[in-house]
Parts: C-alpha cells; structure tokens; sequence
C-alpha cells in the first residue's frame, strides 16, 4: 500500500521509519508539510516527494491513503478532505478533540466508502492485548475499577513542537499526547465515561517546558470506577490495572503482563518487545485491503473523544493550582 503522509516532524519521521524499507505492506512516498526546505533533507533520505499542500498530497493518484501526524486542531477538517478525494485515512490520536468533530470526521469516511484507523499504537503492544484478552474472557470475576497511568518526559526533548504544549492544541495538558493511551484503553473496556472530577497542577516557570500533572476520576457503566494520571515532564511510565472480584491484571511498561490471583503470587508474563508503530500502520493497510478489521472501532473513536472533551471542559472552569 502506498501512503503520503501530512507532517513530518518528530513524531511524523517515527512513523515513516517504522515501515520504510522494512515492511511489505507499507510504503510512503510523498508528505506535505508546512516548509518544505526544512524537511529536504530527511524527505531525501526516506525516498519521500514534498509538497506544502495538503490538498495536493491528497490528490496525488500514486497514493492509496494518507497518514495524517498535523497539530490537532486539524485533524477532523484533514480526515474529511481525505476522504472525500477517496483515500483511506490513519489519524495520529486525538482524532478530534471533541466528540462531535469525531462524529464528523467518522461519516465522512463512512460516505466515502473508505477506512478510518486511529494512531493508539498502544493497543498493539502484547502485554496490552493480553490485557484486553483477560477482562473480556470474564476470568476476573466482577469488574470493579480501572487504573491508567502515563509519564513521559518528550516535553523537554530539543525537537519537541511548540504546539504540542499550546493549550489549543493540546488543552488537557499531557492527555493528548500520552494520556490518551490509556483513555483509549479504558473506555475501549468499559465504553462511555463521565468525567467526576479533574485535578491539574502546574510546576512550570516562565519558558520552561510543559510540566504539570493531572488526575482525573471517571465512572462507566456497570458501577466501575477510573483513575488516570499523566504527567509531563517525569521519566517515562506506563501502566494499566483493572480490578475485578476475582482477580486483576496489570499491563506494565512495554513487555511485562502482571495477573494477580487470591492468595496467590503474581503470575508475570514478559512478552518480546515490537515496534508498535510498525504493527499498526500494517493494520491499517490489512484492514483497507479487506482482510482484516482495525481494532480501534468508531464506537471507541467517539467514547475517547468524548472522554477527552469532558477533561477538558473541567479543566477549563478550573483556577490553575500551581506547585
């Protein structure tokens, strides 16, 4: 399958590599990006052909889709006119920041006949499959609560985008860049989720980068319970829980599965590391083709969306607390 790709900064180049020269299912030959001269030199060497026109990558008759990796404002408007050109779509998570533009962006493609796939790579990782495999299985008995933890550091990396810490592109402090990872995987468990409460305090000074920490309470339904924490800038972690009467299970990290049992000890499964990036992008091409459906569904797309909407619409009647 052939891809443009619409951004090429740090997170857009990751993408790229993943499959370049490496996967027989995926290959990218063009990007669009905001100025050319500034990306010559990595488009050069990743085989790609530049443009500063999203409309003209999405025009392009040698591609078959376009991955979308742009500021997040512009993701629903990019998905439409994707579609619209026939072109099947990866969006770089958030699809939207809200619900409704989630909603639109979904029909769009579904009026084009074309696919929709979201970029929450943490849904191909193992020890996340695994997870996912043992609440629906019913082994832990009653599901009681949920736990989701990210903290990443990127914030103080030298090729961090500066819109990436702009309040109108990312106006849940870390949640659009990390902590939707969990989000996803919460309510892709457990559906629809009512923020209860959001806490945010920030610990930056004048021209430092991003750094904040922020918990949320959630509740979905059948009576279970959520907690999310992400935080920017502290070393990275990552983690998911869900607790049921029976038992519980942890996904930790990249590799490592935890599954607690009643006067037990923790059983401790470490899967082999892959290049989630990579598994997702061939998803992508594999459910376009037919043979196979992305695992993030539409009904999921917009529950994320939604929960994500709600952070934000708490934090916004908030006074900053700061440490």
């Amino acid at each position: 399958m052939l891809l443009g790709i619409a951004g090429l900064g740090w997170w857009g180049q990751r993408l790229v590599r993943s499959v370049q020269g490496k996967s027989d299912a995926v290959r990218f030959v063009a990007a669009a990006v905001s100025d050319p001269a500034k990306r010559a030199d990595v488009a050069k060497e990743l085989g790609l052909e530049l443009t500063d026109s999203f409309e003209t990558l999405v025009r392009d008759s040698r591609i078959d889709g376009v991955v979308i990796a742009t500021p997040h404002s512009l993701h629903p408007k990019q998905v439409e006119l994707a579609a619209a050109t026939g072109k099947h779509v990866f969006c770089e998570k958030p699809l939207a920041l809200t619900a409704a533009d989630a909603q639109r962006a979904i029909a769009a493609c579904s009026k084009h006949g074309v696919t929709l796939a979201v970029g929450h790579n943490r849904r191909f990782a193992p020890n996340v499959s695994s997870l996912i495999e043992t609440v629906r299985s019913g082994e832990l008995g009653k599901l009681l609560h949920i736990e989701g933890h990210w903290s990443n550091e990127n914030t103080t990396r030298p090729d961090f985008g500066a819109w990436r810490a702009s309040p109108l592109e990312s106006p849940g402090a870390g949640m659009t860049g990390t902590g939707i990872h969990a989000l996803d995987i919460m309510t892709a468990l457990f559906g629809k989720a009512n923020v209860v409460r959001v806490q945010y305090r920030a610990h930056s000074s004048a021209g430092q980068a991003a750094r904040d920490a922020l918990s949320v309470l959630m509740e979905f339904g059948g009576g279970v319970s959520g907690v999310l924490t992400t935080i920017r800038p502290t070393p990275r972690f990552w983690r998911v829980h869900v607790f049921g009467l029976e038992g519980s299970v942890e996904a930790r990290g990249d590799t490592e599965l935890r599954l607690y049992r009643r006067d037990q000890a923790p059983i401790v499964t470490r899967f082999r590391e892959i290049d989630t990036l990579r598994s997702e992008l061939e998803a992508f091409a594999h459910s376009c083709g037919g043979s196979a459906h992305y695992p993030v569904t539409a009904e999921q797309m917009i529950h994320c969306a939604g929960a994500l909407e709600g952070i934000v619409e708490q934090l916004r009647t908030q006074e900053i607390q700061h440490g």
